[in-house]
């Protein structure tokens, strides 16, 4: 008989905040063992730039405080944004932001 999963509850009170980029913070809330799949908190200071890159795998953000843009529009708080595969774009937050993402794949320089 095999056991089934069961919730995972992150206790993100204790992980640290990696900034990952200049003024880009990551703090990391579930990570699958192939490294590509997470659940993220990402916290822009004010002024701050993820330089153009292109997506290999889906993103799909929730903007809880704040805003971003990318080539697209500004994606304000309590809106969703899904950058898919093949989505090349330059990200800003001009006032600073804090967003939860879900990620499926890696990024590269574009």
């Amino acid at each position: 008989m095999t056991t089934p999963p069961v919730s995972f509850f992150a206790a993100s009170d204790k992980v640290p905040w990696v900034e990952r980029r200049p003024g880009v913070f990551w703090k990391t809330l579930w990570e699958n063992a192939d490294g590509r799949h997470k659940a993220v908190l990402i916290r822009y200071t004010p002024g701050s730039v993820i330089a153009r890159h292109r997506h290999i795998g889906d993103e799909q953000i929730w903007v809880l405080e704040g805003e971003v843009a990318d080539d697209t529009g500004v994606c304000t708080a309590g809106n969703y944004a899904r950058r898919p595969p093949g989505c090349v774009h330059t990200v800003t937050s001009r006032d600073g932001a804090l967003v939860f993402a879900v990620i499926s794949g890696p990024t590269e320089p574009a």
